[in-house]
């Protein structure tokens, strides 16, 4: 089941804590994971949804690490500059083999990260994947973390450095079929599309279309212009057959016909009924 909503849906996965408790790192930040292999289009997804998530509750994403730092996640921005952001916030982490890492806070609206309260024990959510699952865990230097999970188990989003004494009374979610699910095809090869490809049109049944005319068929005046060439082809007949009759019939020239009738007669004539 999909419907027309663009976003993923989120879940909220423990809240920012000071570095003790998070696993060591930067107090209050929040560490985000994207599996590199995803398509494009649906990393920005992910981000536009979490984006969204934290403008309803008067918070904006805000980038820490130096190449670009304090530049926010705006889901209205254009395409282009949208992917300029991502790869150069993905490219100022330090690399994750496999994942689009991300580091950011949550201050809220008109308030910097560094302002005392903005950013302290804010929400920490994490796009979920419409017929996958959530699940939790803490420990390994991430603190409190979430992974979301694909229908298949693969896991394509994390998010950690959640605050270990507040986490969420769920140990798993399961995540409704209700939004557009991340195409599983475009993490496909291209051999193995183009063989799917020539499968579904090999397969499928042909459009039938109906023609708009509704006359008489092609049928209807091929025979008619048989009835027709037939007829000429009687009437040829016909005159031929009177013409050899006619041919064929002995010409008589009459005794007293006179010389003219005679000379009439030789040249194939009838006979002039003003002569006889």
């Amino acid at each position: 089941m999909t419907n027309s909503n663009p976003y993923l849906p989120t879940y909220r996965s423990g809240f920012t804590g000071p570095s003790e408790r998070i696993g060591g790192s930067s107090p209050y930040h929040i560490d985000l994971k994207i599996l590199s292999s995803l398509p494009y289009e649906e990393k920005i997804r992910a981000l536009d949804s979490l984006a969204n998530q934290y403008k309803s509750i008067g918070r904006a994403i805000e980038f820490s690490n130096q190449a670009v730092s304090g530049q926010r996640w705006d889901p209205n921005a254009t395409p282009e500059q949208k992917k300029a952001l991502f790869e150069a916030a993905t490219a100022a982490h330090r690399p994750r083999p496999g994942w689009d890492p991300l580091d950011f806070y949550v201050p809220f609206a008109g308030k910097s990260r560094f302002d005392k309260g903005a950013v302290e024990g804010a929400s920490i959510f994490i796009p979920g994947v419409p017929g996958g699952k959530i699940t939790r865990g803490s420990g390994g230097g991430y603190g409190y973390f979430s992974e979301a999970q694909d229908p298949s188990g693969r896991v394509v989003f994390r998010v950690g450095h959640g605050d270990i004494n507040r986490p969420e009374e769920q140990g798993e979610v399961l995540v409704a079929e209700g939004n557009q699910p991340i195409p599983a095809d475009k993490t496909k090869s291209t051999n193995e599309l183009l063989e799917e490809a020539i499968k579904k049109l090999t397969t499928e049944k042909p459009i039938q279309v109906r023609p708009s005319y509704t006359g008489p068929s092609e049928e209807y005046f091929q025979r008619q212009r048989d009835q027709l060439d037939n007829l000429a082809l009687q009437m040829i007949l016909s005159q031929k057959a009177k013409e050899e009759e006619k041919q064929a019939t002995p010409r008589l020239m009459p005794s007293n016909a006179g010389a003219t009738a005679a000379a009439l007669a030789l040249k194939g004539f009838d006979t002039p009924k003003s002569v006889i």
